[in-house]
């Protein structure tokens, strides 16, 4: 309710109160009460005036604090916006976290099993290199088992050497020396013939030998002695 209709009829019942008074005086004799009523109502008139100030008092005190109410739900709802709009960018940023994690975790596996297959490699040519080991160990024994071997072909071979060399220097000293008696006639050819049938080396018989040089057994006997 306005003020301004409030006044206007507070002044109509002044208005009406001073008639009433007026009436009264006339006719007090008869209406007693007709007095009393305008200033009781005068006097609610005021108290409903001191009501509807304080009243006002309060609708204003409660209109500041809608309005602070209103501001803050007004910034509330800013802030929510601000927090939904914060919360989509953590939520995206959530994904594209979550995306970096699962591609990080992919290649975490791919180097798992990559590292799986070079440890498979490594125990692999491990073996292998172990076999190499003891293959050429029994090579090195293999080696020096040829070695010996060998060694013991070039003495052989050495010391046959040796007595073959011995052998032609003596027969060369021996064929020279019968060149010798031959020469000085010290012995006959038949005899010659003889002696080189019992080289090293002749496969005829004894007897044939005889044979054919036209010599006696028991003289061959005797040059055999000799």
């Amino acid at each position: 309710m306005s003020e301004v209709p409030i006044l206007d009829a507070k002044t109509s019942l002044n208005k009406m109160t001073s008639l009433i008074v007026d009436i009264s005086g006339l006719n007090s004799d008869y209406i007693p009460k007709l007095r009393m009523q305008p200033e009781s109502i005068l006097e609610k008139l005021e108290k409903y005036e001191d009501e509807k100030n304080n009243l006002m008092k309060t609708i204003e005190s409660n209109n500041e604090e809608i309005n602070i109410f209103k501001n803050e739900i007004s910034q509330s709802q800013r802030d929510i916006v601000k927090y939904e709009e914060d919360n989509a960018e953590l939520t995206k940023k959530r994904q594209e976290l979550l995306q970096k994690i699962q591609e990080k975790q992919n290649e975490l596996n791919e180097t798992h099993k990559t590292i799986k297959l070079k440890q498979e490699e490594l125990i692999s040519r491990d073996q292998r290199l172990k076999e190499l080991d003891d293959r050429l160990f029994t090579l090195q024994k293999d080696i020096e088992k040829f070695e010996e071997k060998l060694k013991a072909l070039e003495t052989e071979l050495e010391n046959t050497f040796m007595k073959k060399e011995r052998f032609v220097q003596s027969y060369e000293n021996r064929v020279a020396a019968m060149k010798i008696l031959i020469n000085k006639k010290y012995i006959s050819s038949s005899l010659f013939q003889f002696i080189k049938a019992l080289q090293f080396g002749s496969t005829l018989d004894l007897k044939n030998i005889l044979v054919a040089i036209d010599m006696r057994e028991d003289q061959a006997k005797k040059i055999i002695v000799k």
